[in-house]
């Protein structure tokens, strides 16, 4: 069932929408999602009536932002919650029975959109992952219901994405800054191309997501990811017939068979064969066609193999899904964590990686594995770095990522999404809410974190421009010897009390800015001198509006920012 919110407009005595917020009564926490922009405040100070109780804001605040803390009492005042508004979509699940492994168990869901759209459904729900359900904090899979029992599912449309019966809602217990997945899932995006794009323009080679907040029967659980399934649907695979195999999909979700290094026979009459399971087509199983295509690369004699591998294979995706391996170093993707995929009956089969949560120098638990100077591969792309000839694997890979260098893949841009993905969470204060729920899941100094990708995905990237060969030098700011000029990055953009610097290219400890913030009309507002540059700089103090930045470093580096202050 799907309805629109409207809050009530007198803004000194708000009355919050029933379902555009939930209590935690244990965490004394009140998350909210109703539209602030709705409101005209009248210089009065700031009274909620909520769930028929009259609070006050403590210190008679007489407007509300977005991602600010505000504690509340009611009149009597013994009672205080510390509330938030946000502008996430929340997700309320209610179930009366335990949530499990398998099977899913009947729930009722209803997702709040920042808009005042509603969403009511029935549900099953069920922990989903394998190690992760070992966290505190779990990851879920829904699927949406019109009965209660599941034998009537119905799709729906959530946010900007797919309309379908079943999502994934990702803990990222082990993402520090709860966002290594989206962020992977956007570079994917920026390399893998579908070679049948043309004929199914609808076709995703990855899968959307959107950030969101959920409470489990009134418990405030932090940040997670709606995402949306890689399937038949989202590929726009051929679907089958009563005669004939036309699209293919298997999971791979083990290490024996996945990584082309073993070849047991197979079973029919079983899901799964050597760390693949069998998704696509749902009736009529038969591993032949995987089990001949693994025989290909594993025992085909050399001629063989180079003169026919693009026929099996679309080289392209090949080319891309090596460099994309490699450019984040996904060590749990070169065999496990990767489907392989094919469109028709005489298409080629390509690959699609999922659970993309070890990348950018740490692993699949979050732990840092600082490694910048190897290759990931497997038995597949062994044997393909081994093809040398002028139109062979090794001279698209360098062209590919030539093309690519000259583009996308540029510290610079690699950054930009990490940072556009943490101001948004930033802003809304979505991090200081996960902190509340799942104390020490996310990391205790955004600053070192960032300084650290940053001085990883520099390496990483110098390394595979000298083994993939990159065919001509892409100048950057930091190789131009210009020292007015891109040497350094600051975050949150809008921001609030505090911003962040990183260096690109000089150690933290040895710099020191000279800071000077502006109005647009010209007036000096702020002077900091000598900071050193792994402290931020606070702005609580300045009002909201466009400012200019200057800053200037020890060692002579000159740079201009527009900064948005939005508290």
């Amino acid at each position: 069932m799907l309805m629109l919110l409207s809050i009530n407009s007198y803004a000194s005595n708000i009355e919050l929408p029933k379902e555009s917020y939930r209590i935690d009564n244990e965490k004394r926490i009140i998350v909210c999602n109703a539209d602030l922009s709705k409101l005209a405040f009248d210089d009065q100070p700031v009274k909620f009536k909520i769930d028929n109780n009259d609070y006050n804001i403590i210190d008679n605040v007489k407007s509300l932002k977005i991602g600010v803390r505000y504690i509340i009492a009611l009149d009597q005042g013994f009672v205080r919650y510390s509330i938030y508004f946000t502008e996430l979509p929340l997700i309320f699940i209610s179930t009366d029975d335990a949530i499990v492994d398998s099977p899913k168990v009947f729930s009722k869901i209803t997702i709040v959109e920042n808009d005042g759209k509603v969403l009511e459904s029935n549900a099953g729900i069920e922990y989903r992952g394998a190690t992760s359900q070992n966290y505190p904090k779990k990851s879920f899979e829904i699927e949406f219901w019109n009965d209660k029992i599941g034998d009537d599912t119905k799709d729906v449309t959530l946010f900007n994405l797919r309309e379908d019966k079943d999502w994934n809602l990702q803990a990222m217990y082990n993402e520090p800054l709860k966002m290594a997945n989206s962020v992977a899932w956007e570079i994917w995006d920026n390399i893998g191309v579908l070679y049948y794009q043309d004929k199914e323009p609808k076709a995703k080679s990855g899968t959307g997501s959107n950030y969101v907040e959920v409470f489990v029967n009134d418990s405030y659980q932090g940040i997670f990811a709606i995402s949306e399934k890689i399937d038949r649907k989202q590929l726009r695979l051929k679907k089958n017939t009563d005669t004939e195999t036309l699209g293919e999909l298997y999971k791979g979700d083990g290490w024996e068979v996945t990584t082309y290094y073993e070849l047991p026979d197979f079973d029919n009459t079983s899901e799964t064969w050597g760390g693949y399971e069998f998704k696509y087509p749902k009736s009529g199983r038969d591993w032949s066609n995987l089990y001949n295509l693994h025989d290909f690369v594993m025992n085909s004699d050399d001629e063989t193999f180079f003169s026919q591998y693009k026929d099996k294979y679309d080289h392209n995706n090949l080319t891309d899904y090596f460099i994309f391996l490699n450019l984040l170093r996904a060590t749990d993707n070169s065999g496990k964590n990767v489907y392989t995929a094919k469109y028709d009956k005489d298409g080629k089969y390509f690959f699609i990686p999922w659970d993309l949560d070890g990348v950018l120098g740490r692993i699949w638990d979050g732990s840092i594995e600082n490694i910048t100077d190897d290759l990931l591969s497997n038995g597949l792309y062994d044997r393909l770095w081994q093809d040398t000839k002028e139109d062979g694997f090794r001279s698209g890979l360098k062209k590919r990522w030539t093309s690519l260098r000259s583009d996308f893949v540029t510290v610079d841009n690699l950054m930009q999404l990490l940072i556009n993905n943490y101001s948004y969470l930033k802003v809304n204060a979505a991090y200081e809410r996960d902190q509340i729920a799942n104390s020490g899941s996310t990391i205790s100094s955004e600053y070192e974190e960032f300084a650290f990708i940053r001085e990883w995905i520099t390496k990483r990237i110098a390394y595979l421009d000298e083994t993939f060969g990159l065919e001509f030098p892409t100048p950057t700011s930091e190789e131009s010897g210009d020292k007015t000029n891109g040497k350094f990055q600051f975050y949150p953009n809008p921001a609030k009390n505090q911003i962040y610097f990183i260096n690109k290219n000089e150690p933290s400890e040895n710099t020191f800015l000279d800071i000077d913030i502006y109005t647009v009309t010209g007036r000096k507002i702020k002077t900091v001198s000598q900071t050193p540059l792994n402290q931020s700089l606070f702005i609580g103090n300045i009002p909201d509006g466009n400012y200019i930045l200057n800053i200037k470093s020890n060692s002579g580096i000159k740079q201009s920012f527009k900064l948005i202050i939005d508290k």
